[in-house]
């Protein structure tokens, strides 16, 4: 943990364990999309929302242990290769099975790999959490730890840090990001329990 968390009063009152910290993300998605079916139907363009697109720059030297990672380890197709004005070579974009992508720029500029484990970690979201845990470990791709979640975390060539998370459950949802209809919100009780 950074030391500037550790010493602040916000973090201090606001932690919260990894099912509380879930729960919180799902109702907040929840909100969200109350937010978002509000402003449809009043005519309003949403203000806000998040993207399932990340970029993410990596040191040339991993290009190809990288590649393999993403689609021989995690199961992403062959990546595609987008020419970008302006770069000496293509970003290459890797698509996920269920939704989502992230491009890679190979460059001199990126950061270390241990510099890479303290930017933004992005997570995958898969069916079978323990599968691809033991292929990612059988691989030797290092695990990283992190002791406020129980999340399974590894470090992709270069450095960025992926979190393996469960497909989240659809039964009863419109949406495949677990995110309640507004009809589920409206009839759901008003006094939720904590997780």
């Amino acid at each position: 943990m950074c030391q500037a968390m550790e010493h602040s009063p916000f973090y201090e009152e606001t932690f919260v364990s990894e099912t509380t910290r879930r729960a919180f993300i799902r109702v907040g998605g929840a909100a969200t999309c109350a937010a978002l079916a509000s402003a449809a139907s009043s005519g309003n363009e949403p203000a806000l929302s998040f993207s399932d697109r990340a970029h993410i720059f990596v040191h040339p030297t991993y290009r190809e242990a990288l590649t393999s990672c993403m689609t021989t380890v995690v199961g992403c197709p062959a990546p595609v290769a987008l020419p970008a004005p302006g770069l000496p070579e293509p970003l290459l974009a890797f698509r996920f099975p269920g939704g989502g992508s992230f491009s890679v720029e190979f460059t001199e500029r990126a950061l270390t790999e241990r510099q890479a484990r303290y930017g933004a970690w992005l997570e995958i979201k898969v069916a079978d959490v323990a599968a691809l845990k033991e292929k990612i470990l059988r691989s030797g791709l290092p695990q990283v730890h992190y002791p406020a979640t129980s999340t399974f975390y590894f470090s992709a060539p270069g450095g960025q840090v992926f979190g393996i998370v469960p497909l989240p459950a659809t039964q009863g949802l419109t949406h495949r990001d677990d995110v309640p209809s507004v009809m589920e919100l409206e009839n759901r009780p008003t006094n939720v329990a904590r997780e």
